[in-house]
């Protein structure tokens, strides 16, 4: 029978945090505290409860990985990487399907401190006022992949967003194109503002404004997509060149604006970001930011396995390079 860490903490009459902390660095903990949570854990039956108290019997080999959507081809590839780098040493993966729903974040995070989980690492993240302060607070390590909260000091495995960004705007202007949209990830999201401040400061390096004007933010799906192909096809003055966030997004603007008699390249040029399985499903051959997923799971999975006994040792933030992969979706028009 598993013994919650809430249990003990109110059988002793102190708090879940405290319990929390005995369980990974008693020094922390008063010795008459630490004497409470001992009396509370004989009077719940439980057994070994020094070698527990010790970290030695009471953390299980379970991971949490929180993501928004694990349908999505990056999300899977990361969770791929992490399963590859834990799996082979006793450790369980709990996926949390959570979609951007932070209420579900914060009670995954909760259930897994309370069960005496080894970690969490997080796809996904929701940077409101309650994760923040549990992430803050937190006494098993946390790895974020492909997100950072600039307010905490967290291990973080991520693509360098900005220069994906500022790459595209170069690869844009070099090949002729002057009137450039993006559409870009949730708003709010550090992955989607670092993205758009690159493409942004890379058009501006080449002497091209770029305004909010120019910019629509989506939330990653096909329907999104379908929507910007929509405003698209308003717009008084047509763009002859869109730098999209994702490949899901790519995917549903193209087929909107195939559906409006619109081609690609020749109408519209479009660059995404990603490079997922979808650049070649119904002949869509889109060049694309390119990143490696897999190998920022086994990275994350890689830190995890480090920060086991060592939670306040030295942070590390490892940073990916995008590479540009070039496909059929963008015209030269600059050699016309």
């Amino acid at each position: 029978m598993i013994i919650l860490q809430k249990t003990i903490a109110e059988r002793a009459g102190v708090s879940y945090a405290t319990v929390s902390r005995a369980f990974t660095n008693s020094a922390k903990v008063k010795p008459q505290t630490m004497q409470k949570i001992r009396n509370a854990m004989q009077e719940l039956g439980i057994a070994d409860g020094d070698d527990m108290l010790l970290g030695k019997g009471f953390v299980s080999k379970a991971v949490l990985v929180i993501v928004s959507d694990i349908s999505n081809y990056f999300y899977s590839k990361v969770v791929k990487g992490i399963c590859e780098g834990l799996d082979p040493l006793g450790y369980t993966v709990v996926l949390c399907h959570c979609g951007l729903d932070a209420n579900r974040e914060l009670a995954a995070m909760r259930r897994a401190m309370e069960n005496g989980y080894s970690g969490i690492i997080m796809i996904t993240v929701t940077a409101t006022e309650e994760i923040v302060q549990l992430l803050q607070s937190s006494s098993i390590p946390i790895v974020l992949v492909n997100r950072y909260i600039s307010a905490l000091d967290l291990d973080t495995v991520r693509i360098d967003n900005y220069r994906g960004g500022y790459m595209a705007a170069q690869y844009l202007w070099e090949r002729g194109h002057r009137h450039i949209a993006m559409l870009t990830g949730v708003k709010g999201s550090g992955t989607a503002s670092d993205r758009c401040r690159g493409f942004s400061e890379g058009l501006q390096t080449y002497g091209l404004s770029f305004s909010s004007l120019d910019m629509v933010y989506g939330d990653n799906t096909r329907e999104s997509g379908r929507k910007f192909a929509d405003w698209l096809l308003a717009q008084e003055k047509p763009c002859t060149a869109v730098f999209v966030g994702n490949d899901y997004m790519a995917a549903g603007m193209v087929r909107r604006l195939r559906d409006a008699g619109r081609r690609v390249p020749e109408d519209y040029s479009i660059l995404c970001f990603d490079d997922s399985d979808l650049v070649d499903e119904e002949g869509l051959d889109l060049t694309t930011i390119s990143c490696d997923p897999v190998a920022m799971g086994l990275s994350a999975a890689d830190i995890f396995l480090q920060r086991q006994g060592n939670l306040l040792g030295r942070r590390f933030r490892i940073v990916y390079s995008p590479s540009l992969k070039e496909r059929s979706s963008v015209r030269n028009i600059a050699e016309e």
